[in-house]
């Protein structure tokens, strides 16, 4: 009898096919992370996610320390997302950095 990876064909097993490595996000790192001072390469990696997505609000950057430009960015792309008051403040939270995915740094 044969096995599931023999091809009924020609009796010869075959790999099985390997699947695609699923994106790599940066996990969501807790509101209390953006903060002035802060540095890290996720912060850069989520403000050119922002531009990419066309909230950029930098005049310079974006890069590894956060800054009002960056909460301006996020901000835009809490608006982009219809989030309204405490929740288009510009700080990241759960949901809407889940869907802006930002890429593992």
């Amino acid at each position: 009898m044969p096995s599931r990876t023999t091809d009924l064909l020609g009796g010869k097993a075959q790999a099985p096919k390997p699947t695609p490595p699923k994106p790599s996000y940066e996990p969501f790192p807790g509101s209390g992370f953006f903060h002035v001072g802060q540095k890290s390469p996720v912060i850069t990696a989520m403000g050119r996610r922002l531009v990419a997505e066309g909230c950029g609000r930098y005049e310079e950057g974006p890069g590894p320390e956060w800054t009002e430009a960056d909460r301006l960015s996020y901000q835009a792309w809490q608006q982009k997302l219809h989030f309204k008051g405490k929740d288009a403040d510009g700080i990241p939270g759960r949901v809407s950095w889940e869907k802006l995915r930002v890429p593992n740094s």
